[in-house]
């Protein structure tokens, strides 16, 4: 599969007792009718509950969706058009999910245009407080849901299309010329060409359904000009900085453009982190890591991968954005061309000097080949065919390296200092024999991977006189903007212990990783490279 392309999920991980709520009939069948059957096909236990229609649209219902092999059918026969008046429904929606104890639920996403459609879904998110972890797919029959989920449902197609005729009041065959349009198009999100129907989903938990309800509400009672914007995912990874992340999350959800959704990937934390995501922030999508052997390049892909919108903030764990950031940074990324992958936004930290603060190198709008991890607002589909982050890299040196797979494929990174973001991470290189090792390590690893062989030959004395050599005022006044990985390196081989053998064990490393660069070497030749020095 081309990785630049979402992968098909695997059913057999949504276990084999099923709940579908419609609220019309019909509804189940358009929105997972090709689900439905394939759980049907496997001996699953699935039950459909019909929330409204009349007597001759149940039967239809029930006709169609014995095409599809299910025969459990519950009508609650509430009055259509007037769901969300009706104080039945979540108590209805209650003991169905305490009766069958389902292992998922199927039901309208809160994106719908028709409001019994978001009247089931309120419904479902208040009742699903009982049981919080429980998976819930939500698809879209009138406006799209996001699309965090997607399966192949291929061998389903033509009973779905049978299934649909039943439904002569509706025009049958009207539907399943729409259903099969949906779901061609569908397939247009995978990269398999046996693969001839796709239906999708947004994938969360029923804990976590009353913060996303409030989410989508909010939009709707957004001005025009913010709803036209793309939707955005927040991405940060965590470890250990629990408060940290708590403020970062408040100001996340004060966003004048909210986020359609908040990916956490926490490495496996141990003070409490996930604890207080769970409680505090439960419409977070939280990815808990087995262990705390990670590198922030494998986490931070597993938070890329999570994404379902156009666009992926790059955040990390310890910023505080303003509230206008994503608004910004998302009108300024949509007035770019296409060719623009990435807004590098301008950060503050503790310890920076006035004079790189206010240098016109940091507050001027410049192509760069590089961009700041923590707070960029990039275009999902443009990082994904890039290969996001390189995880040998592990942690440090990450952006210059995707930025160079992006500039050989044609795309820019745009520093926008427009609005900026506070990083509690003092200025420079973080001191430590870890920092020191991962900074001089990864630096060369990309080097030898993307610059070009005349730059490569120079680049050991460049190093040494620009870098190495670099005096502390120079950095300070801001003329080392865009070599933001090296900023304090001198400063931290002088004042490291042991910084030689350290020095020596990268060396090491490179050596050693010598074939893999050799093997992915692609040098770049687009104007806006350069080498990691000034």
């Amino acid at each position: 599969m081309n990785d630049a392309f979402p992968p098909l999920r695997d059913a057999a991980d949504l276990g084999s007792r099923v709940l579908c709520f419609a609220p019309h009939p019909d509804d189940e069948l358009l929105g997972c009718g090709g689900m439905l059957a394939l759980h049907a096909a496997r001996g699953d236990r699935v039950r459909v509950v019909l929330c409204s229609g009349d007597a001759g649209r149940v039967a239809e219902a029930r006709a169609g969706l014995a095409e599809l092999g299910v025969t459990d059918v519950v009508a609650l026969e509430l009055p259509d058009g007037a769901l969300g008046a009706s104080a039945a429904l979540e108590e209805r929606v209650a003991a169905a999910l305490a009766d069958l104890e389902p292992s998922v639920v199927y039901a309208p996403s809160p994106f719908e245009h028709h409001p019994d459609h978001r009247a089931v879904f309120d419904a479902l998110a208040r009742a699903g407080r009982a049981v919080p972890a429980l998976r819930c797919l939500l698809w879209g029959v009138n406006a799209p849901a996001p699309r965090e989920a997607l399966f192949d449902v291929s061998a389903h197609a033509d009973a779905k299309r049978r299934a649909l005729a039943h439904h002569a009041s509706q025009d049958g065959a009207r539907l399943a010329a729409l259903a099969d349009a949906v779901a061609r198009a569908a397939t247009l999100d995978v990269d398999l060409p046996e693969v001839a129907a796709v239906e999708a989903f947004a994938d969360r938990r029923a804990g976590a359904l009353l913060a996303f309800g409030a989410q989508v509400a909010a939009l709707r009672g957004l001005p025009p000009g913010l709803q036209d914007l793309p939707r955005a995912t927040a991405v940060l990874t965590s470890f250990n900085k629990r408060d940290d992340v708590r403020e970062n999350l408040a100001a996340i959800h004060r966003q004048t453009l909210p986020f359609a959704q908040v990916v956490v990937v926490d490495n496996c934390s141990s003070d409490g982190t996930r604890e207080m995501i769970e409680a505090e922030f439960p419409g977070v999508t939280l990815v808990v890591m087995p262990t705390s052997d990670y590198g922030a390049c494998e986490t931070f892909n597993v938070g890329f991968e999570c994404a379902s919108t156009p666009l992926v903030a790059i955040l990390d764990d310890d910023i505080v954005m303003p509230p206008d950031w994503l608004e910004k940074a998302t009108r300024r990324l949509v007035a770019e061309p296409a060719s623009t992958a990435i807004v590098s936004t301008k950060v503050v930290e503790p310890g920076m000097p006035d004079s790189y603060r206010d240098a016109p190198a940091v507050n001027t709008e410049r192509y760069m080949s590089t961009f700041r991890g923590c707070a960029s607002l990039a275009r999902r589909d443009a990082i994904r065919a890039a290969g996001y982050y390189d995880v040998r890299l592990f942690i440090y040196g990450n952006e210059r390296d995707l930025t160079c797979r992006l500039l050989n494929l044609g795309y820019r990174v745009l520093q926008y200092p427009g609005t900026e973001v506070f990083h509690r991470t003092p200025f420079g290189i973080k001191p430590g024999k870890r920092s020191l090792y991962y900074h001089a390590r990864n630096a060369w690893l990309t080097m030898l991977k993307y610059a070009p062989a005349g730059d490569l030959a120079r680049l050991p004395f460049l190093v040494l006189a620009k870098v190495v050599l670099r005096g502390g005022k120079k950095e300070a006044a801001g003329d080392v903007a865009v070599a933001v990985g090296t900023i304090g390196i001198g400063r931290s081989l002088r004042e490291t212990p042991g910084a030689l053998f350290i020095v020596l064990k990268a060396l090491g490393s490179i050596l050693w990783n010598l074939p893999y660069c050799l093997k992915h070497r692609a040098p770049v030749h687009h104007p806006d490279f350069d080498l990691p020095l000034e």
